[in-house]
């Protein structure tokens, strides 16, 4: 169970990240602006799901 939900998490995020630059993409191509909070939110999604998806990882370590 704990292993879905390390990858649902990071998944949801990406698709709304993608959704925020969809967004964004529309309202400049229409309006000629860009909406700066879907900017953000976009931009903190990826951010959110690397860093989720990278702690769910185990880190292999070095041998010597």
């Amino acid at each position: 169970m704990k292993n879905k939900l390390a990858l649902i998490g990071p998944i949801f995020l990406v698709l709304l990240g993608v959704l925020c630059f969809v967004v964004v993409y529309i309202m400049y191509s229409k309006l000629s602006f860009i909406d700066t909070p879907y900017l953000v939110g976009g931009g903190l999604s990826f951010l959110l799901a690397a860093l989720w998806y990278s702690k769910g990882k185990p880190l292999k370590k070095q041998e010597q």
